[in-house]
């Protein structure tokens, strides 16, 4: 907004030279990244083949699997995506409500375990369909996360909408698993 001064040759700008952000949006920012990102990414390397939890583990790569699985390499950028997409909702929230209403905040923390835990009750735990009904209580957490960050901020909501329906798409593709491999959960605890 353009304000006119004394001299009417002169502009000045409304909140010029004032920063946007404070040190503390900063540090918040950063600490919603490394909650979500750094949470997914120990995560994966909690339940990656041959790795601390999973020494010498082919039970993965032994699955039928749809015609339509994607590659392995496809997920690590997918989640990373979809990890800086929740971080930037959740700061969107933060900076609108700060941590003084407790519903949204419980609701993205229990979407956020629940995402955590799935890559361990699936690929350490081998549990197909422990994984699945995971996957069913993420997605409603998912919804009701959209449904409480929405009305505080539009964009902060729209922001999980793709973290919806690739949750969707996993889910689905989990279930096609379960299906085709109704051995697999027996297999690993005999």
């Amino acid at each position: 907004m353009v304000l006119m001064d004394k001299n009417p040759v002169e502009l000045r700008y409304k909140n010029v030279g004032k920063p946007r952000h404070t040190k503390k949006d900063v540090v918040m920012f950063v600490g919603f990244l490394l909650l979500v990102e750094g949470g997914g990414a120990l995560m994966g390397i909690l339940s990656q083949p041959n790795g601390v939890q999973r020494p010498d583990d082919d039970w993965f790569d032994n699955l039928v699997k749809p015609w339509w699985n994607p590659p392995n390499w496809l997920f690590g950028p997918v989640w990373s995506t979809l990890y800086f997409m929740i971080a930037v909702s959740a700061f969107i929230v933060y900076r609108k409500i700060g941590f003084h209403q407790a519903l949204p905040w419980m609701v993205f923390f229990v979407q956020i375990t629940l995402n955590f835990a799935w890559p361990l009750i699936f690929f350490v735990g081998h549990q197909l369909l422990g994984g699945f009904i995971d996957i069913i209580l993420m997605l409603v957490a998912i919804i009701f996360n959209i449904a409480v960050f929405f009305p505080v901020n539009q964009s902060a909501g729209l922001l999980l909408v793709p973290y919806l329906a690739w949750v969707t798409f996993a889910g689905y593709l989990n279930f096609t698993l379960w299906r085709l491999n109704p051995d697999a959960n027996k297999s690993h605890t005999e």
